[in-house]
């Protein structure tokens, strides 16, 4: 057995084809992989397994995507369990879930500019804070303030995340488990981290990405991090 515990956090597939309106995707937002999402499943899983990489078992959450993400990843590994893990279901954005993106930026840039809009601010102003806000929750996951209904269940996922990483120690030491789930829950897997520490770059992934934890020396670390294989074209 190996003396190093692995958990992967993957991102699920694509959502969108080019061309598409793109939509704030949240957990009121059920909606599947597109063709393109399901070939990025299949090549996570091929690419982890060219890596080395052999899981144990394969937690996903319940929604469409993220299912149709394990299973894809899954065909590269006969042998891993599959599991649903309701923490990792995405979160769900209020009024903005399902919404154009395009909208909801707007709708951000409004709030966080308040108090401080005159006659002169453009809408491109607005866009501008908008996409700054959200730039702020993808690299430092700080929540844009028209989503401050969130930040309670932000605490929340830190500490779930850290103790599905205390399950791991226990039930699968020394073995690899993989966490398909979503770009707003993967960010906060940074908690399972040593204070301080943070995977390198963005804490957000790509879709069809994934990142690596090892636990060694008494504590986690992050060895990979946004990894997107390529697609043949």
């Amino acid at each position: 057995m190996s003396d190093v515990t692995r958990l992967i956090v993957v991102r699920h597939g694509n959502t969108f084809n080019s061309g598409d309106t793109i939509l704030r995707v949240g957990s009121a937002t059920d909606i599947p992989l597109t063709e393109t999402g399901m070939k990025q499943a299949y090549a996570a899983g091929a690419m982890l397994a060219e890596s080395g990489f052999q899981p144990e078992v394969i937690f996903h959450a319940p929604l469409q995507r993220t299912c149709q993400s394990a299973v894809g990843i899954a065909a590269a590994f006969p042998a891993a369990a599959l599991a649903e893990a309701e923490f990792l279901t995405e979160l769900n954005y209020g009024n903005d879930d399902g919404k154009p993106e395009d909208e909801v930026v707007l709708r951000l840039g409004i709030v966080e500019s308040a108090g401080a809009i005159t006659p002169e601010t453009s809408l491109d102003d607005l866009r501008a804070a908008g996409k700054a806000a959200l730039k702020r929750w993808d690299s430092e996951a700080i929540l844009p303030k028209a989503w401050y209904f969130l930040a309670e269940k932000a605490g929340e996922l830190e500490k779930q995340w850290q103790a599905f990483a205390g399950k791991v120690l226990a039930e699968y030491a020394g073995k690899t488990v993989v966490a398909v789930t979503s770009n707003g829950i993967a960010r906060f897997s940074k908690a399972i981290l040593p204070e301080g520490h943070l995977p390198e770059g963005s804490l957000k992934l790509a879709t069809g990405a994934f990142g690596v934890y090892e636990y060694c020396n008494g504590q986690w670390q992050s060895t990979l991090w946004n990894i997107r294989p390529q697609l043949d074209k």
